[in-house]
This record gives structure tokens, C-alpha cells and sequence, in this order.
């Protein structure tokens, strides 16, 4: 019996399943800034940024460098390396991401006019 109960306008959830169904229309995507992808010069292989579309989603991972301490790669959808969160703007997103929080980005525009394509994004928090 994986029914919602109604009781006083309010309603009981009898298991874990029907809380994870219940939940999924309460998710959100809150945006939290807007920033531009760094390093994109550095990077070996610069063929994912040339296939980057607008409004495409980005994934953040957290990297151990011994060189910064709040270290995030932006990643496309095959996981291929397209670049860092500012080192300026990491510092709060890598605490967020310690503690749990899933963060990602999409693409607001994209500069072609330069040698290195200049990629502006916003950055999300799902929100459960």
C-alpha cells in the first residue's frame, strides 16, 4: 500500500519511495552566479570547447591540487575537460560541494572573436 494519505490538508508519506516521488516536483535549480570559465588556454585538448552550444549543462568536480585548495573542473556531458571555475569564485562553490551539494552550470554565452573562446556561464545549485 505505496498510497498518500490524507490527513488535515497535509499529507503522510508511507515509505521511502513515495517520498522520493513526492520530493522530485519540490527540486529546483537555484541560480547562484554568473562567471566565465577559466584557464581555457591551458587546456591540452581544445576541441570540446569549439562544440560547446548555448544553454548546454556543464558538471563541476571537485580536484585535489597541491596547488589550490578549491580546485574545480567544468566538464561537458562526454566528461571531457572544457575548463575551471575562476580561482576568485571557487572558494565558496568548493565548500558547497565538500558539504554535499551538487553544483552545475550552463552555458549563457560563448565569444568566438578571440583566439580562446570566452564562455560565460551560470552556476546552479540543485536544490532537493
Amino acid at each position: 500500500m505505496n498510497k498518500l494519505i490524507k490527513i488535515d490538508s497535509s499529507l503522510m508519506v508511507t515509505n521511502s519511495i513515495d517520498m522520493n516521488e513526492y520530493l522530485k516536483p519540490m527540486s529546483r535549480d537555484i541560480l547562484l552566479f554568473t562567471t566565465k570559465i577559466a584557464n581555457t588556454y591551458k587546456l591540452k585538448d581544445k576541441a570540446p570547447l569549439l562544440k560547446l552550444e548555448l544553454k548546454e549543462k556543464l558538471f563541476f568536480k571537485r580536484v585535489i591540487s597541491k596547488y589550490d585548495d578549491n580546485l574545480i573542473t567544468i566538464n561537458n556531458s562526454n566528461n571531457e575537460l572544457v575548463g575551471y571555475v575562476p580561482e576568485a569564485d571557487s572558494f565558496i562553490f568548493a565548500r558547497l560541494m565538500d558539504a554535499g551539494k551538487m553544483l552545475f552550470a550552463t552555458i549563457k554565452s560563448i565569444n568566438h572573436s578571440t583566439t580562446v573562446p570566452l564562455i560565460e556561464i551560470d552556476i546552479y545549485l540543485k536544490d532537493f
